[in-house]
């Protein structure tokens, strides 16, 4: 009886390591499974979150409509590029018959393209008349990449890019958007005032030390994880800025190394501070106007560097009222 106890004794304790360690396996399994399933979920929330507050740049777009020589013709010293999009065929006419007509002011060669993204799918007709629209003005510059609202800060890089690689002509660059009435001959007055060529700077309507929105109502609403700061740097407020063309190419090499967000004038003031470069006030601050004033002014908008309008038909009308006559005031 003692010896089979014996015997049995060294089954017994091998059946139960063996009950251990699956049990120990079993956990383990449980364990990686859990975690694994985690991480998934954390995935499948990661890309809704990042994809809605950062964007996907940089990337390699391409231009579906160019005009790659365009620079190298008419050496402007002031190259204008309007974001607008696509189907906003009523604002670039507008831009055209307006500001946009002023080709030379003292001596000054400008010149104007509007920057356009692509629709979500295929719209051939849309496609083709944009098509024919460029054939008649040669003014389009068209990428690949989804035209919407948080898709500026990709417009505002791929802008960058073209001026960079396309344009290094012109002294200076405007972006300015479709629904600013800019006067030219102001504009001009104030870089030629400067006397001498300007590298690194950029100048318009600068904010500094703007608040990060927390409200998750906010239309600019930034949570803390993708920026911590409670402040942006110094930068343009987008609807107008004017820059030497030293910069694009700084900007855009500076951005490989940034995270982009969807708000692109404040990207922008991340590049320039990350390049140690202080956006600089314009001699009149009082010229850039991004809350026009209940009542219109000829007086008052003939001085004016850049002011936001509400509709192109505004637009058309106060440009033609201040150029009606040579003594606005």
């Amino acid at each position: 009886m003692g010896h089979a106890i014996f015997l049995l004794y060294p089954q017994m304790i091998y059946k139960t390591w063996l009950l251990v360690s699956l049990l120990i396996l079993g956990n383990v399994l449980l364990l990686c499974f859990t975690i694994v399933t985690l991480e998934k979920r954390k995935l499948w929330r990661l890309p809704k979150k990042l994809g809605y507050y950062h964007v996907a740049y940089p990337q390699k777009y391409t231009f579906i409509i160019d005009q790659p020589e365009k620079c190298a013709e008419h050496k402007p010293f002031m190259v204008v590029i309007v974001p607008v999009a696509p189907g906003n065929f009523e604002a670039r006419d507008a831009i055209r018959k307006t500001w946009g007509s002023e080709e030379l002011v003292r001596d000054k060669a400008v010149l104007v393209l509007f920057l356009l993204g692509s629709r979500s799918g295929t719209d051939e007709t849309l496609q083709n008349q944009l098509q024919k629209e460029n054939q008649r003005y040669q003014d389009l510059l068209q990428s690949n990449f989804r035209d919407s609202y948080r898709n500026l800060t990709i417009k505002t890089m791929v802008m960058m890019e073209w001026l960079s690689t396309k344009c290094p002509q012109a002294s200076y660059a405007v972006k300015v958007d479709a629904d600013v009435l800019l006067n030219i001959k102001n504009l001009i007055n104030m870089l030629v005032n400067l006397k001498t060529l300007q590298r690194n700077y950029i100048t318009g309507l600068i904010l500094s030390s703007n608040s990060v929105l927390r409200d998750p109502s906010s239309k600019f609403y930034l949570p803390h994880d993708v920026y911590p700061r409670s402040r942006y740097p110094p930068y343009p407020v987008g609807m107008c800025y004017i820059f030497s063309m030293d910069l694009p190419e700084k900007i855009v090499r500076v951005s490989l190394h940034i995270r982009p967000i969807f708000i692109e004038d404040a990207y922008l003031g991340m590049c320039l501070k990350r390049l140690g470069i202080i956006p600089k006030k314009p001699p009149n601050m009082h010229q850039f106007v991004v809350r026009p004033p209940p009542q219109y002014n000829r007086c008052l908008y003939s001085r004016l560097i850049a002011i936001l309008t509400y509709n192109s038909t505004q637009l058309t009308s106060y440009w033609t009222d201040i150029h009606s006559s040579s003594t606005p005031c």
